[in-house]
């Protein structure tokens, strides 16, 4: 059996590399992802999403359609009746 001791040592271990991963996680595996590319004689660069936003202008989404006419609740010049 595990003695007291080991038992921390592994916990301890175990929420190390818990924090570890996920602070840094994106960077890690943004790193093996590049490495891989290079590896494979892909251009890693392609892959970046803040060069490829940047390049194409946001769309703006279409007009919709027109339901009520143009003439209705338009001000009507009226006159009094004396």
């Amino acid at each position: 059996m595990l003695n007291l001791e080991a038992l921390v040592t592994i916990l301890l271990f175990i929420f190390v590399a818990g924090f570890f991963l996920r602070h840094f996680g994106k960077y890690l595996l943004r790193f093996f992802l590049r490495r891989m590319a290079k590896r494979f004689g892909i251009n890693p660069s392609a892959f970046d999403q803040r060069r490829k936003t940047a390049r194409t202008p946001p769309q703006e989404p279409p007009a919709p359609p027109q339901v009520i006419p143009n003439s209705v609740g338009e001000y009507v010049d009226y006159e009094e009746v004396k």
